[in-house]
């Protein structure tokens, strides 16, 4: 009998205070959601989301099931977003994979709305099986932009989708063949935003245990700056007669994640330790002295060694705390001060003791900005120069109209893309 045997890895991210990403892998069930629109509302989505479909598969578990469940969890979120006040204007991502049986051998099914993504890695390499609900990805399609600018773009974050923003909700949806290797990604764009897919490619091939193929990959898109929150999910695809266990090699990972996990996850074979949830990856530990020996009588507490550490250790502890000034200072960010879109020097939250400085405050107001930028001008655009930032905010002023894009306004005040998708389904 095919089974999907899953490990899964998430990290906030070296920017994000918190972890709005959730992931459930669960008896054949794989789920990754990316939440939006503040700390609290963008977990409160997220987990909706995966927790509710993840249910919804087990009672049906179809390619059927998956669609309504899909759009019963978008009713929720966007019902509960309508009734308190603080949690409107949250919504989330979803991409989910389920294993489902059918008459012409097992099929995995898969559903996707935002720009969360599932691949399918096999000997063929890395095939992409979703497309992205999200503006650059539209101008894409559109050939307005080439897939190396929309890699780079300042507004590759802004969707066209998402679960929990209008009470209707477009749901792309298809079924794959699969065989024994194959191997299922699902990830949050802290990944893909980080990473090319060769460079994923070349992980996954290099690695054959998901669990360390996951960690592998969270690792990589921290050292590619980390950016947001990132999520990875991988699961391999292998036939096992009923009952037989595998678990001297490696375990089929259950549960929702995304939170503090109960228990420390195992060793990774890296320089660092992986965490989940809101989680730091923690950093290597010094060595302990080796031949280390008692002090005897008459000997000296203050050696000219000892002084020479403590000026070693001052000297390199002053050009740490030199490198993070230029580490702050060389970055922007655009963010709202007050009612109006704002340039500051730093980095969004602040970082350690240094907080943002404003640098700018523009005349464009948080009523005049394109509602879909909204969530992530409170969490703050992150860019690499001060003219980045210009640019970023010479792009709001004239979004609307420079991308020619039409705009419906929702029952509750929310403007939402409107835009056409192609929705695949069947069996």
């Amino acid at each position: 009998m095919t089974r999907l045997v899953a490990a899964v890895a998430t990290d906030p991210g070296r920017v994000r205070a918190s972890n709005q990403d959730r992931a459930i892998v669960d008896n054949g069930f794989l789920a990754v959601a990316d939440g939006m629109g503040g700390h609290v509302g963008g977990e409160i989505a997220a987990r909706l989301a995966v927790e509710a479909v993840g249910r919804a598969y087990e009672a049906h578990p179809s390619v059927e099931g998956l669609i309504a469940a899909v759009h019963s969890a978008n009713t929720a979120i966007y019902a509960q977003g309508a009734r308190e006040h603080g949690l409107r204007g949250m919504g989330t991502t979803l991409t989910a994979a389920a294993l489902i049986e059918t008459s012409r051998g097992p099929r995995v099914a898969i559903v996707n709305v935002g720009d969360s993504r599932a691949y399918l890695f096999g000997p063929d390499g890395l095939r992409q099986l979703t497309e992205d609900h999200s503006l650059v990805e539209e101008m894409v399609r559109r050939g307005e932009i080439s897939e190396t600018e929309a890699f780079f773009h300042p507004h590759r974050h802004i969707l066209t989708r998402a679960l929990g923003v209008d009470a209707q909700l477009e749901v792309d949806s298809w079924t794959i063949a699969v065989t024994e290797g194959d191997r299922i990604l699902l990830c949050s764009d802290g990944l893909t935003n980080e990473c090319p897919d060769n460079e994923i490619a070349e992980i996954l091939r290099a690695r054959p245990d998901p669990d360390s193929a996951a960690r592998a990959l969270v690792v990589r898109a921290l050292e590619h700056g980390g950016n947001d929150n990132v999520t990875v999910i991988i699961a391999d695809v292998e036939g096992v007669t009923v009952g037989a266990v595998d678990g001297a090699q490696r375990a089929v990972a259950s549960g929702v994640v995304g939170e503090a996990a109960a228990g420390p996850p195992p060793a990774m074979p890296a320089p660092r330790r992986f965490a989940t949830g809101d989680d730091l990856v923690g950093e290597r530990r010094a060595p302990r002295a080796a031949n280390a020996r008692r002090r005897g009588p008459g000997e000296r507490v203050v050696s000219a060694w000892s002084v020479l550490f403590v000026l070693a250790l001052l000297a390199v502890l002053g050009g740490v705390a030199g490198f993070v000034e230029w580490f702050v200072k060389a970055s922007y960010f655009v963010g709202f001060e007050g009612n109006k879109v704002a340039i500051f020097q730093g980095r969004p939250g602040g970082f350690l003791w240094f907080k943002p400085t404003l640098v700018e405050t523009t005349s464009l107001t948080r009523s005049s900005v394109y509602a879909p930028s909204l969530p992530f001008l409170q969490a703050g655009l992150l860019e690499p120069s001060l003219s980045a930032a210009v640019g970023v905010v010479n792009s709001l002023m004239h979004e609307k109209n420079a991308l020619g894009l039409s705009v419906a306004t929702t029952g509750a005040g929310r403007a939402t893309p409107v835009v056409s998708a192609k929705t695949s389904g069947g069996i």
